[in-house]
């Protein structure tokens, strides 16, 4: 089995479509297309189905596809491996940071990496929490923040602040002359959220719960810049941390702490347990924890 053709079916089914596929692969369609029908004749099983909006996984397709992902990644570690040698750090450092954490805890690490490792490329990956784990699982990201909970049987995971979130609001709003807000009031309230796959946003459902209610989402964004103009356009509140609001005031904005609930949570360095530690991620997290003052 090529491992090159593992490769040509995973990104078939991730991106929904051999063309697509092909255009991020940079290979002929056609040449996807007979991979995998070898692939398909070799293992003597149906792999895909073709259909009009993609490709759908048979049942030994999907088998394939949770195993292909594993090898793919232990693939990737054995290369870094590899290529970790002595000397000076080179190559590429791939690093998850969700979008509501990355500039305020992270952003004088980035400099001081890039300054202390010119030669290593720092790519950052914005992701929401199961696309993060996916994405570590996978070997795509290497080294990760996280808000907990997050998976601690795969995960090796150490916290290292805890945050809130507090509301957000226009000027104009009602609620704006107050000095803190009862999440109560906030049942009524639209709300602008991040991605469904945001963990934050799962601490608004579960304040909801508490009053048999569910939120009301007027609008979702991964762009924090677009959910402030929605915010300053009327278009709804939103729950942001508390951290990010103090590093970064908004202007034009009303911020107000959220009581009864509190609604909190925890960030950690996550890394694979099982996963190879190339040089340059090792390097991360000693000044990951040396800026956050871990240990």
């Amino acid at each position: 089995m090529d491992i090159r053709v593992l490769r040509y079916f995973v990104e078939v089914v991730q991106l929904n479509g051999f063309s697509r596929a092909a255009d991020a692969l940079f290979v002929t369609q056609p040449a996807i297309s007979r991979s995998i029908k070898k692939l398909e004749d070799e293992l003597g099983v149906i792999l895909l189905v073709r259909e009009v909006d993609g490709v759908r996984l048979t049942d030994d397709g999907a088998i394939l596809f949770e195993h292909a992902k594993q090898i793919l990644a232990q693939f990737n570690y054995m290369n870094k491996a590899l290529q970790d040698k002595s000397g000076p750090l080179t190559g590429t450092l791939n690093v998850g940071l969700p979008p509501v954490i990355a500039s305020t805890y992270f952003a004088d690490i980035i400099m001081a990496f890039s300054s202390r490792h010119p030669q290593v490329e720092l790519k950052i990956f914005e992701l929401g929490t199961k696309q993060m784990a996916d994405a570590m699982r996978e070997g795509r990201v290497e080294t990760a923040a996280v808000v907990l909970p997050f998976n601690e049987d795969t995960f090796e995971l150490t916290p290292f602040s805890e945050d809130h979130l507090m509301l957000l609001m226009s000027p104009s709003h009602p609620l704006a002359i107050k000095k803190e807000i009862h999440f109560e009031e906030l049942i009524n309230e639209s709300f602008i959220f991040f991605s469904e796959d945001f963990r934050i946003n799962d601490l608004i459902y579960s304040a909801c719960g508490i009053y048999n209610t569910v939120p009301i989402i007027a609008g979702r964004s991964n762009h924090l810049d677009l959910i402030i103009a929605m915010v300053k356009a009327g278009v709804g509140v939103t729950l942001l941390p508390n951290s990010m609001c103090n590093k970064n005031p908004i202007d034009d904005l009303v911020v107000l702490p959220v009581v009864e609930p509190i609604l909190s949570y925890q960030i950690a360095l996550a890394n694979n347990k099982n996963g190879y530690k190339s040089r340059s991620c090792q390097a991360w997290e000693q000044l990951a924890r040396e800026k956050l003052l871990i240990g």
